[in-house]
């Protein structure tokens, strides 16, 4: 018997000494790196007031369809999501690729971002003689695409939307940072309150020492947030097709539940123009730029659930449907 209590407390001394040097490299470690990527050569940089976006006019005569790039919660303006938006460009859309949060100190959390960045981007586009008049298409990824959906379905400027990896809530804010997580309300402002939002069920901290993941935390969360009907991202407002890209193998966040959630509460309510591709082996990567990858993307290939060959087998295969996509939406509203 004493041996077993012998062996028992030295199993405790082991596991708080991992928690003790676990929260001694959390609350040590340095600040993520603010990365605000110049446009390069072929696009330019412009100021949404005090937001720093990148700017890449679509190749072709005459004025051209524009596409508003949200980026995900890395934040900052990133060499990956430039090099995706150039892909973009050389296929006729002119995109604005703005900077919402992270591109500075006073930015660093995803909290309370005004929606009124993105009200400041498409004002931009419409006044630039360069877009062609009408509806713009919004693409986005992770939180860029929680942000896109939640766009479109407030601001009928937008009617077509691609959300990658997408929620189908409003989520709580959220930093990489040390922070006060009483002061974190919803990810989104409008007029400076907080749109409603889903709160995270956070795990005891022994559960992640048998085995739990932040996909748990994000299953956990999103199973209690049905009861917060106000918090759900209205699909069924956006007034154009949306498409949703989703990987099976998504360790992050239940993306493909979410979109699933999605394009069911939008047939009930009479929308029939909402398209899932689940890719079954993808991971939370599995989006984004299928050729000329930049340092960024190929570092995070296979990161956040399946591998780097699944994520872009991903990329390959959905790169022709979303331009197909967006073509018909375009021929759709005139363009």
């Amino acid at each position: 018997m004493r041996t077993r209590s012998k062996v028992g407390i030295g199993c405790l001394v082991i596991v708080l000494a991992i928690v003790g040097v676990g929260a001694f490299m959390w609350f040590t470690r340095e600040p993520r790196p603010i990365v605000v990527a110049e446009a390069g050569a072929s696009g330019e940089r412009v100021m949404l007031g005090d937001t720093p976006a990148n700017f890449f006019p679509g190749e072709g005569d005459g004025p051209r369809p524009a596409i508003l790039l949200l980026g995900g919660s890395e934040g900052g303006l990133k060499e990956s999501r430039n090099v995706f938006a150039r892909q973009l460009a050389a296929e006729g859309y002119s995109v604005l690729y703005p900077g919402y949060t992270a591109t500075g100190e006073a930015n660093r959390a995803f909290n309370m971002v005004p929606l009124e960045i993105f009200d400041a981007a498409l004002d931009w586009l419409e006044a630039n003689p360069a877009i062609a008049d009408g509806p713009i298409a919004a693409i986005g990824h992770s939180k860029g695409a929680e942000g896109a959906l939640l766009l479109a379905s407030r601001d009928p400027r937008i009617v077509a939307v691609i959300a990658a990896m997408p929620s189908d809530v409003v989520w709580q804010g959220f930093s990489f940072d040390q922070i006060d997580m009483s002061d974190l309300k919803s990810s989104w402002s409008a007029g400076g309150e907080p749109v409603p939002y889903a709160r995270y069920e956070m795990l005891a901290w022994h559960e992640w020492f048998t085995g739990a993941t932040m996909l748990d935390m994000f299953e956990g969360s999103r199973a209690a947030a049905d009861g917060n009907a106000e918090s759900m991202l209205a699909i069924e407002k956006i007034g154009g097709p949306v498409l949703l890209i989703c990987g099976e193998k998504d360790n992050l966040w239940p993306g493909c539940a979410m979109g699933r959630n999605l394009r069911e509460r939008a047939q009930a309510a009479g929308k029939i123009d909402v398209e899932l591709l689940a890719y079954e082996k993808a991971g939370h990567w599995g989006f984004g730029a299928a050729s000329d990858l930049a340092e960024g993307d190929t570092r995070l290939l296979g990161r956040m659930g399946g591998t780097l060959e699944s994520d872009m087998a991903a990329r390959a295969d959905q790169w022709p449907k979303i331009l197909a996509f967006l073509e018909q939406a375009s021929a759709r509203n005139g363009d």
